[in-house]
């Protein structure tokens, strides 16, 4: 059971730590506004950041709810180039990502483990806080890290 509430865990930590992945290094597209908005955004989400919340749509177990709430607050997400690394108690997790779509102040990432499996997570930035939605089951929600 507990490996299961950790294995859960991590994998919402991957989600989370897949938000803040830069954009501006993945990206694909003909159009230089794209670009450009690529690059504004991945510049954005360079540096560290924090968990501040997380609410998943789906319910969960009440364990794997526990340890969630203690990564609120000691959750700390670092971006830097084309990875994304997380480390909070009892957590510690290295991603890459790619991106999908580019808007002026939000993008679509395809975050993926180190056995390739992607999750799909929104994203947008508004001052020090950036709000991520993974997309896929069985992650789907929405948090906020804050700027470090």
């Amino acid at each position: 059971m507990l490996r299961l509430v950790t294995a859960t865990l991590r994998s919402i930590a991957i989600a989370l730590v897949l938000v803040l992945a830069p954009l501006g290094l993945g990206a694909c597209g003909s159009s230089q506004k794209r670009v450009d908005y690529v690059q504004q955004v991945g510049q954005g989400l360079q540096g560290a950041w924090l968990l501040e919340s997380f609410r998943s749509l789906e319910p969960l177990e009440p364990a794997l709810l526990a340890l969630l709430t203690l990564q609120f607050g000691q959750l700390r997400v670092v971006v830097n180039g084309t990875q994304i690394t997380a480390q909070g108690p009892g957590l510690q997790v290295l991603r890459t990502y790619k991106i999908q779509e580019a808007n002026e102040d939000s993008a679509t990432l395809l975050v993926i483990d180190q056995s390739g499996i992607a999750v799909r997570v929104w994203v947008e930035i508004r001052g020090n806080f950036l709000t991520f939605r993974p997309m896929d089951s069985p992650w789907t929600g929405e948090g906020v890290l804050r700027r470090l």
